[in-house]
């Protein structure tokens, strides 16, 4: 994982746990041990980063996600940011 920037570790982390929270809330997971290893990976490259809370939720308020990423990050992610809320026009 280390080929990744910062960046590019910070938006996958990101979309990676929208999608997964959206897989459980659905019932949607099939092989659970597979991706609870990738998101264990994930998390272990933040923390070996010293990648703080507050740099990825800056990071993920100024950056373009696809329409669908972005339903999925602010409805799993940050469920109540106004910014979040504005740019997907739900109230």
């Amino acid at each position: 994982m280390n080929a990744l920037s910062d960046k590019q570790l910070i938006k996958n982390y990101t979309i990676f746990f929208a999608y997964f929270s959206h897989l459980i809330e659905s019932d949607l997971v099939d092989s659970l041990e597979v991706l609870c290893e990738i998101g264990w990976q994930l998390d272990e490259e933040i923390r070996l980063r010293k990648i703080s809370d507050a740099k990825i939720e800056d990071f993920m308020m100024n950056t373009v996600l696809s329409p669908e990423d972005h339903l999925m990050v602010a409805k799993y992610i940050y469920p109540d940011s106004e910014l979040f809320i504005e740019r997907t026009g739900q109230s």
